[in-house]
């Protein structure tokens, strides 16, 4: 495909941009393990989630909960479809715009960063943008990014995803760990939140209908 890049913008993001479409295409279904633990002085909470999802052209578009805690206790029917429903219905502005996705580079502002690394900035104040870098290995695949979201969630002051990519199926390139950190404060005391979560059991279909029944 034909690759645009934004004034500025290293040449080697032509390559990675490529890359990454030809490797992010088709209908996926994957596994995902997210542990997430809230602490401040006097608080704690500790959510343990197992669901799948389906992935088309690299974009989630369903997911089903397999199991859900809340502090070792299972969570109630509301929490379960309110948390499907943030997934299959997300908010505009909430879902990370990946700087080397060629349908998303005129959002971004690139300079080199090194060997193999690239720079990122956006203006764009929203959730699904941030400033970072990420790297790419001698097939110009992203195999990691580190950033800061530029809108956070509530009672957070400060944030930093990173994210580990590999190849998940043969041709296929996906996530396969992230972490997210940020740091805050709940009303007069310091909090922090950490969140591990894990993709695996990465499956092809022939289309989406047939992996949306498998969920």
């Amino acid at each position: 495909m034909s690759v645009t890049l934004p004034p500025g913008a290293p040449p080697a993001l032509v390559q990675v941009a490529q890359r990454y479409a030809e490797t992010s295409r088709g209908v996926v279904m994957f596994q995902m393990h997210r542990v997430f633990d809230v602490h401040s002085a006097f608080q704690g909470r500790h959510e343990d989630i197992v669901m799948r999802g389906v992935y088309d052209d690299g974009t989630t578009v369903r997911v089903k909960v397999y199991s859900y805690t809340i502090d070792g206790k299972p969570a109630g029917a509301s929490d379960v479809s309110s948390l499907e429903y943030s997934w299959d219905h997300p908010k505009p502005g909430d879902v990370f715009a990946p700087p080397y996705d060629p349908r998303y580079l005129d959002a971004y502002q690139y300079q080199p960063g090194g060997p193999s690394t690239i720079n990122f900035t956006s203006s764009v104040r929203d959730a699904g943008h941030g400033r970072g870098k990420f790297a790419y290995d001698a097939q110009d695949d992203v195999v990691s990014i580190t950033y800061e979201p530029n809108a956070l969630p509530p009672h957070a002051n400060s944030g930093t995803i990173s994210d580990l990519r590999s190849e998940v199926l043969p041709g296929y390139w996906a996530i396969a760990q992230e972490t997210q950190e940020y740091k805050g404060r709940y009303g007069p005391f310091a909090a922090s939140g950490t969140m591990q979560i894990t993709f695996s059991d990465f499956r092809r279909f022939p289309d989406l209908a047939s992996a949306i029944q498998a969920l």
